[in-house]
């Protein structure tokens, strides 16, 4: 089975910055022994995160993306994900619900703006963040991960 990792973050386009997600991501797919073909750094363009998720897509079985969950506006891999399979994004309570309680947990009010992190694309099973508050999100698209 051969994998492919999207790293999403316009930072990790610049000097200085090291992507260390894909370096652990291989490490944990070679122990369970999947290989991982080919890695895209990617900035915070849509158009450019779909593109490359199309592309991963057409030559790889697993796609891994990594970054661009968060509530910032350039936060864009759902609405990328979302556009490169066709899918609408939806809010999902649940994950409303958990940030809501990690916000009261942590004493502080949750802004409007981590609302964000709730829009899930069409037919994506949520992963909770036991970290933090973006979710993380794993679908299926025409027999591929």
């Amino acid at each position: 089975m051969h994998s492919e990792i999207i790293v999403v973050g316009s930072e990790l386009l610049s000097f200085g910055r090291i992507d260390t997600n894909s370096v652990y991501i291989s490490s944990r797919l070679a122990e369970l022994g999947i290989s991982v073909r080919f890695k895209q750094v990617v900035g915070d363009r849509l158009e450019d995160i779909s593109r490359a998720i199309k592309l991963a897509l057409g030559r790889s079985e697993i796609v891994f993306l990594s970054g661009g969950l968060g509530p910032t506006n350039d936060d864009i891999t759902r609405e990328a994900l979302a556009e490169a399979l066709s899918r609408e994004l939806r809010e999902d309570a649940d994950v409303v619900k958990a940030m809501e309680l990690l916000y009261n947990k942590w004493g502080r009010r949750m802004s409007e703006n981590n609302r964000r992190q709730s829009m899930v694309p069409e037919g994506a099973v949520v992963l909770p963040n036991s970290n933090g508050t973006a979710p993380g999100l794993f679908l299926h698209e025409g027999g591929k991960l």
